[in-house]
């Protein structure tokens, strides 16, 4: 499985939801309560809140969430288990 195909299935686990990748992930938002909003914004809101950060990269949000759980990048965050 692919980086992208194991972080919709912690996504899925998270949120009992079978969406497609955006639609997964949106339901996390939903959950979570990070506002309304596109797709990359509301993302880069729930790495902030995950982290307690105010990053306003998302590249660089997402990064620091990966070293948080443990691996060097966010490509490298599915190899772990309970993302």
């Amino acid at each position: 499985m692919s980086n992208q195909g194991d972080l919709q299935q912690w996504v899925r686990d998270q949120t009992g939801t079978a969406y497609d990748y955006n639609g997964d992930w949106l339901s996390l938002f939903d959950q979570a309560g990070v506002a309304a909003g596109d797709f990359n914004g509301r993302m880069l809101a729930w790495l902030n809140a995950q982290l307690g950060t105010s990053y306003s990269n998302i590249n660089d949000a997402q990064n620091a969430y990966a070293i948080s759980c443990g691996v060097t990048n966010w490509s490298s965050l599915a190899q772990i288990v309970g993302i």
